[in-house]
């Protein structure tokens, strides 16, 4: 190996050759290491007599002790079963000294494999050294704490040769292992860390589809499917190789491959196999380094071909009747028949969400008898399909039956009751059916059974008194057969004593309103109501069975009381809730100029709005409009007030109105919107496509706001803010104006801004057009538009 200077040169050429001992790809080998299974050692003074696994380090060459010289050997056994068949890539052998007797004494340590001994060695019966291996390689330290051999040829050449087990000597060659200056010891472990790979296991536990590899089953499409145990020492992933063919034609064989993560090898042939032939088959698994032997061979032959007959579907029993025969739990006898088709062996049926099962033919193409049970009655079906001895399915026959309700009745005395009142409750069988015993529950709860009495029947007893439980009945029952019978039973009819309320018709926001609450349930003492699912409140119902409860609505329109009572006993009756209509004494606006259904006057036109309230002593109004701050104006003798107000833009007008009375009391706000049109003036102009710079062009303006004073615009080229120019409207209303393009030497935008103006200063909102000024005068459309 050659000597190394520091631990640190080990440790990084020990990753180097462990990491590049092969360039085929990792996960074909595996790095692991082994360490020495026991060890001895010889003294040339004691030449009889073998030292096996003493206590303290391992010695080698010679030392005087008492006077005596003591020569000494020491050795190792490895254990080498793990590694049967394996391919060394790399191996390192290592060991530490612990003692040396003079650090100026050149270091000559040996490691040899020895002959294998059947017996401890001796100084006097020595093991054969056969091979000294290379080395050792060592850190520049005296004593070294590590020192390393090249294991690889000689751990190969033992596992070629079938050892189970490799001893090895370390010891002193002859000029130095007799001179007490050279002497030695080592810590009596060695390790051997090695990359290397073993051969996958041969292929176990083959199976064609189910059936095991000593079957030669015949398969349909998708029965072939082949699959196997596999295993490699040395990793989780390699592939295992299927292969195939025809027993009469061995030169026909094909191959297909399998990735195996774990142990379970598979590949379906299907798409490859012909109908008819019997073949054989055998895998054997491969890594990128070794191939495990083939398998046993397994066979299969293939019937592809179907029968081609649906089965017809007959019963006496179940017919397509309403309401049907049997029952829930009474079974009933279907013939399936295969129409000679003789193809088919058996056939695979089904009868519902449920139910399903395999019943061979009396013969070849013949018939064959299914008792079928219903777990549900109502419409219902079953299938069935004409199976080969391959399983093959043929086409589908179908046969649709009803099965007739034969859940238990009951009846209750009284038929209805409130809630409290006891009930009894009768269960009786359906028709002739009879019944041993019954299994009922009430809701969710659990189930009970009740014996039937000699007639069939059974009573139960049952007294309502959780007003939010359903006690809705479901009974069953054991009919004389055996079987179950379809569900029965009902819902118990209880009047759940729910309150009921009534609310004035006129009733306001902001004022109080007495609502009646009345009693249902008989013996109730209390009501309980909550207001807008508030905090509940407790009143005791009167002699008459009512109360009277007050509530004052802060906000109008719909409103929620929920009640229910409780009896002296405890009992509580079901909750009524309730809604109540509360109206807003918020003002009414309207407005002839600007009504509030459609589109108004043209924006800057004066409109008149007025205010009026339901509510008595509204002494002034307040509004808000459009955003601006609120404004309170008086009201007359008659309650109401007008304003007016000019709307400037063609957005949608907002306006907040509440009322304030004379005893100071705030209404709830009045909401009015509405859209004025557009008064902006038309605007055109003699100029088509795109401009050239330095053109003219003239623009008319066309009157539309009423009391017209001016008209306006503005010219802003790539968007930017121009100055306004005033331009005065002729006799007829109209207004011209006249603008060139500037110059430019790219390509630009110019917008045209226009609009009018009253006598008041307002100015309408604007019409606009647009143009792309092109130094090469190149045609583009003008775009106008008008808000």
């Amino acid at each position: 190996m050659g000597s190394r200077r520091t631990k640190a040169g080990i440790v990084a050429a020990t990753a180097a050759l462990l990491m590049a001992g092969t360039a085929l790809p990792a996960s074909a080998t595996q790095i692991t290491s082994i360490q020495s299974t026991s060890w001895s050692y010889i003294d040339s003074a004691q030449p009889g007599k073998s030292f096996v696994n003493p206590a303290g380090d391992a010695p080698i060459g010679a030392k005087v002790d008492h006077g005596q010289k003591h020569v000494s050997k020491s050795y190792f056994t490895f254990d080498l079963s793990g590694l049967r068949g394996a391919k060394v890539l790399s191996a390192e052998l290592s060991g530490k000294e612990t003692a040396v007797a003079d650090c100026s004494a050149p270091r000559g340590t040996e490691l040899w494999v020895t002959a294998p001994a059947k017996k401890a060695p001796t100084w006097n019966d020595q093991p054969r050294e056969l091979t000294k291996l290379a080395g050792p390689g060592s850190l520049d330290v005296c004593p070294s704490d590590y020192l390393d051999w090249d294991a690889a040829p000689v751990l190969q050449q033992a596992i070629d040769a079938g050892r189970t087990s490799l001893t090895m000597v370390l010891r002193l060659p002859d000029g130095q292992q007799h001179n007490p200056r050279f002497g030695r010891t080592y810590r009596p472990l060695l390790y051997v860390s090695l990359e290397k790979n073993q051969p996958p296991a041969t292929p176990t536990a083959l199976k064609t589809g189910t059936h095991a590899c000593a079957e030669t089953p015949l398969v349909r499409h998708g029965g072939a499917a082949m699959s196997a145990t596999v295993s490699d020492p040395d990793d989780y992933s390699f592939t295992a190789e299927f292969a195939w063919w025809p027993v009469d034609h061995p030169d026909q064989r094909a191959t297909g491959t399998d990735d195996v993560y774990g142990s379970g090898a598979y590949f379906d042939p299907d798409s490859r196999l012909a109908d008819g032939v019997t073949y054989a088959w055998q895998v054997r698994a491969k890594d990128s380094l070794a191939t495990s032997a083939w398998s046993e061979t397994c066979r299969f032959t293939t019937d592809f071909t179907p029968p081609a007959t649906a089965p017809v579907i007959t019963s006496t029993d179940y017919v397509y009747e309403v309401p049907g025969k049997g029952g829930v739990g009474i079974p009933g006898d279907f013939t399936l028949d295969a129409g000679g088709d003789t193809q088919v062996v058996g056939f695979q049926w089904q009868a519902g969400y449920t139910d399903s099962g395999y019943v061979a033919t009396d013969r070849p193409g013949g018939k064959a008898t299914v008792r079928y049970t219903p777990r549900d009655d109502g419409p219902m079906s079953m299938s069935a399909y004409g199976l080969d001895t391959a399983g093959n399915y043929g086409p589908s026959g179908d046969y649709r039956f009803f099965v007739a309700r034969n859940g238990p009745s009951m009846t209750c005395t009284p038929a209805r009751a409130f809630l409290g009142e006891t009930r009894q409750c009768t269960f009786a069988p359906h028709g002739t059916d009879g019944a041993t015993e019954y299994l009922y529950k009430i809701d969710n709860g659990p189930e009970v059974t009740l014996p039937a009495g000699p007639d069939g029947t059974a009573a139960i007893s049952v007294t309502p008194t959780d007003a939010a439980k359903s006690y809705r009945v479901s009974v069953r029952a054991r009919m004389t057969n055996g079987n179950l019978s379809g569900d029965g039973g009902g819902q118990i009819d209880i009047d759940r004593g729910a309150p009921t309320v009534d609310a004035p018709a006129d009733a306001m926001v902001g004022k109080p309103v007495v609502l009646t609450l009345h009693a249902v349930l008989p013996g109730s003492t209390s009501f309980t109501y909550d207001w807008d699912y508030g905090e509940p409140a407790t009143v005791p119902v009167g002699p008459d069975g009512t109360a009277r409860v007050t509530v004052v609505p802060d906000r109008p329109y719909y409103h929620t009381i929920r009640v229910s009572t409780t009896t002296a006993a405890g009992l509580v009756s079901a909750t009524n809730e309730e809604s109540v209509q509360v109206g807003s004494d918020g003002p009414a606006i309207t407005s002839t100029e600007f009504p509030e259904c459609c589109e108004g006057g043209y924006v800057t036109t004066p409109g008149t709005f007025t205010f009026s309230s339901q509510l008595p002593g509204v002494v002034s109004y307040t509004y808000s409009y459009f955003g601006a701050a609120p404004v309170t104006v008086p009201a007359g003798p008659d309650g109401t007030a007008s304003v007016v107000l000019t709307p400037l833009t063609t957005d949608t007008q907002y306006l907040d109105v509440t009322s304030t009375s004379a005893d100071g009391w705030v209404s709830q706000p009045g909401y009015y919107r509405f859209y004025p049109k557009s008064a902006a003036p038309p605007l055109v102009c003699d100029a088509t496509g795109n401009l050239r710079p330095g053109q003219v062009v003239h623009c008319t303006l066309t009157p539309v706001q009423p009391g017209l004073a001016a008209y306006g615009y503005r010219i802003r080229p790539n968007g930017e803010t121009g100055p306004d120019v005033v331009v005065q409207p002729g006799a007829d209303g109209t207004g011209a104006f006249e603008f060139t393009a500037p110059a430019t030497d790219t390509k630009i935008w110019l917008y045209v801004d226009a609009w009018s103006v009253n006598a008041a200063g307002q100015r309408t909102d604007k019409s606009y057009t647009s143009y792309y000024v092109d130094p090469a005068a190149s045609a583009a459309n003008r775009v106008t538009h008008a808000v």
